[in-house]
């Protein structure tokens, strides 16, 4: 069962990470909103998605300290400098996205205007930092615990993966205003030309990527699916999106969302937490948490999660582009 619990927290990262890419995509592109009409446009596609997709990662966390409380406590430890960033960064966006109108100041909303896209960016790369620093496994610091240096943090594999996430995020975004009401993308001719750079863009990203892992990481099949599978997947929501296929293409452009925390399951097995020389390695044995424990969980927290899932389903019918826009709250409107 330990190896249950263990999928499951991945999962949930891996729904978290594929809803919320879309946002992090259209909150970098308000940057290229025509006018204040479109920016608010722009920002009502995601809310109030956003709310509900990040269930999703207190859900993550919430399970992950429940399930595997020492493996969070060495994550947390081990990664507290970019952990620190993504927590900044996630504040900074939903605070754009809620207080833009708490004032009627154009200077004001100009400000949130510049931090949504920047808080935005700072997550997508984020998570492909911890990530892609996940399956190369931590260094040792001098205290003997595994933590990330600054050279696990700047190596090209980290960065490359970073850019990855950054750029599929992106592309995610302009499919999603894609799907906006009435076929009226913000965006208009530019998000196709932008989408079509951006296709290859990723494309040879993600590869080039993969062949630094391949040379620098121990876990080579992990590497290279996290190469290859992606890339073939974003060549096909390319030609998804220039058929018309928009919510193909939204589906299959989330590859290298998904990707990324699956290698990392599949490159560490049943060792929680790796580490590049093998020393301080945490076991999924030592890592989870006692049985009654886990018995606990499984009896309350297995049906709640039944229950978010559902409300998800309901949340998009309900909010998604193309079915109401216009009906969202409007906490972000100008």
């Amino acid at each position: 069962m330990d190896i249950f619990w263990y999928v499951l927290v991945g999962l949930l990262l891996v729904g978290y990470l594929t809803l919320e890419g879309a946002d992090f995509g259209v909150g970098m592109l308000i940057p290229f909103a025509r006018d204040e009409a479109d920016r608010a446009r722009m920002r009502r596609l995601v809310v109030p998605l956003f709310l509900a997709n990040e269930v999703w990662l207190v859900a993550f966390v919430g399970l992950l300290f429940g399930a595997l409380p020492l493996l969070e406590g060495e994550l947390l430890a081990g990664l507290r400098i970019p952990v620190t960033l993504l927590l900044l960064a996630w504040f900074l966006r939903d605070a754009a996205l809620w207080f833009r109108c708490a004032h009627p100041g154009a200077g004001w909303r100009r400000a949130w205007d510049a931090v949504l896209p920047v808080a935005s960016l700072v997550l997508a790369a984020g998570w492909g930092v911890v990530l892609s620093v996940l399956i190369r496994g931590l260094s040792i610091g001098g205290g003997g615990q595994p933590t990330a240096t600054l050279g696990d943090l700047l190596h090209p594999f980290t960065l490359g993966s970073a850019a990855v996430l950054v750029l599929a995020s992106l592309r995610q975004g302009i499919f999603f205003t894609a799907l906006s009401a009435g076929g009226d993308n913000p965006l208009g001719e530019r998000a196709d030309r932008l989408a079509k750079q951006l296709t290859l863009a990723l494309a040879g990203l993600i590869l080039l990527t993969a062949v630094i892992g391949l040379v620098s990481c121990d876990a080579k099949v992990a590497v290279a699916i996290n190469g290859l599978f992606p890339a073939i997947a974003v060549l096909g929501s390319g030609r998804d999106h220039a058929n018309g296929k928009t919510v193909r293409a939204l589906a299959r452009g989330a590859a290298p969302l998904i990707a990324l925390p699956v290698s990392v399951g599949i490159a560490n097995g049943t060792t929680a937490l790796a580490t590049r020389s093998g020393v301080g390695e945490l076991s999924l044995g030592d890592a989870v948490a006692a049985s009654s424990t886990l018995t606990l969980l499984a009896v309350t927290v297995l049906p709640a999660l039944v229950a978010v899932a559902f409300a998800q389903a309901w949340f998009w019918r309900v909010f998604a582009p193309g079915r109401s826009a216009g009906r969202a709250p409007e906490p972000v409107a100008g």
